[in-house]
């Protein structure tokens, strides 16, 4: 199949949009309030969303697509970390999830307590076959990584062919 770097970069960035529209409706239309880790987990698909348009207005510009991997490969990193914290496979940041260390004293538990939010990361709010919006987050994220990488390699191939 040919792809054109428009094409990619459109595909990866509506796909990322979307997950970011999702996330916002979910807290807007369904009171599922976000934690700290699903707050983090936006701000690269914001980043997706800003390069794809940067991408729309300077065309054949493939190094754009590798931007594009890198964010999602970021956020598809902290969505498995967040998904991690969700089945308690590892604690969460502290003052994110029910879990304190140990190096928690009276003064600094006091402090959490007034400070943690009312969200905990390791709280799954929603799930669909069993797999929490981190989750969804993490393996649409990869596969926009994936496949904005691959049709960078892809495009600059074609480039040394023609």
């Amino acid at each position: 199949m040919d792809i054109s770097f428009r094409q990619a970069l459109l595909f990866s960035g509506l796909i990322s949009f979307s997950l970011l529209a999702s996330a916002i409706s979910f807290e807007f239309f369904y009171d599922l309030a976000p934690c700290k880790l699903c707050i983090w987990q936006r701000w690269p698909h914001v980043i997706i969303v800003a390069v794809m348009l940067l991408g729309l207005s300077v065309p054949n510009k493939t190094w754009i697509l590798l931007l594009i991997s890198l964010s999602a490969i970021v956020t598809g990193i902290i969505g498995f970390y967040h998904t991690g914290v969700e089945q308690g496979w590892w604690s969460g940041p502290l003052g994110c999830s029910n879990q304190f260390g140990s190096e928690t004293d009276i003064s600094n538990l006091t402090t959490l307590l007034l400070e943690t939010p009312v969200v905990k990361c390791d709280e799954i709010v929603w799930s669909l076959f069993n797999i929490s919006m981190a989750g969804w987050n993490s393996l649409v994220s990869f596969f926009i990584a994936i496949f904005s990488f691959f049709s960078w390699v892809h495009i600059i191939n074609k480039k040394k062919i023609i």
